[in-house]
């Protein structure tokens, strides 16, 4: 199985297409990401890294949850994604989840031991510390494609 997107960008704003086509052209831009008000329609990466997580964590838990016997009446994640710029450069510190669940007869330790499983074996999670390959592109030198080894920060 293999899932993509096209983001592409024209000096100050881009747009996002997904292979499903649940996104089409959906905007994004600079001032969306550092300034929301200024255009609340527009998504921003740690927005869609959020959605991204909420989605994978609440059906691998519920996968999980159904497996071992206890089927969840309803599951409700929400995922917040911090970007911060702490010395001239941003990054993603952290991201919190908190699910909301209604499981019938399971126990606190079950519940924790199997949420806890979730959040560390749900594919978004794996892909949170996998290595990304890349390869780059100049469109003025055409037929020239360079990869670009992984480095680790």
């Amino acid at each position: 199985m293999d899932r993509g997107a096209i983001a592409s960008w024209n000096g100050t704003n881009g747009g996002l297409t997904t292979d499903s086509g649940a996104l089409i052209n959906a905007p994004f831009s600079t001032a969306a990401r550092f300034e929301l008000e200024a255009t609340p329609s527009a998504t921003t990466p740690e927005e869609l890294l959020a959605a991204a997580y909420a989605s994978c964590f609440t059906m691998t838990l519920a996968e999980r949850l159904a497996t071992a016997g206890h089927p969840a009446t309803s599951l409700r994640t929400e995922a917040r994604v911090q970007l911060v710029r702490p010395s001239g450069y941003w990054e993603i510190p952290a991201v919190r989840l908190h699910c909301s669940a209604e499981v019938p007869n399971i126990t606190e330790a079950d519940f924790l031991a199997i949420a806890h499983a979730a959040r560390i074996h749900g594919p978004v999670g794996h892909a949170m510390r996998a290595d990304i390959t890349m390869t780059v592109s100049l469109e003025n030198l055409p037929g020239r494609e360079w990869h670009v080894p992984h480095q680790h920060a």
